[in-house]
């Protein structure tokens, strides 16, 4: 589109182990099977194209789009993604 960014994009983790990868510089014991090519995600974090966020998974609306819910919290999160809230 030819837009210039103005801030970071924001991304919402719900799992915080995710965001310890994201944030260590070198892989974890856990996490040394995945091929470093894999890892570009901590070459955009640390040049401030993304800032990663945690938020609860209860509050998440992706997980309206990756988990099978309840009809209560797929409601809630059906609704926050069409803008109501």
């Amino acid at each position: 589109l030819g837009l210039r960014q103005q801030l970071p994009t924001t991304i919402n983790l719900d799992n915080m182990s995710a965001i310890n990868m994201i944030n260590a510089k070198v892989p974890t014991e856990r996490s040394r099977h995945i091929d470093i090519q894999h890892f570009a995600i901590q070459d955009w974090k640390d040049a401030g194209d993304i800032v990663t966020s945690f938020i609860p998974g209860i509050i998440n609306p992706s997980d309206d789009l990756t988990k099978p819910l309840g009809w209560v919290l797929h409601s809630r999160h059906a609704r926050g993604i069409m803008g109501y809230y």
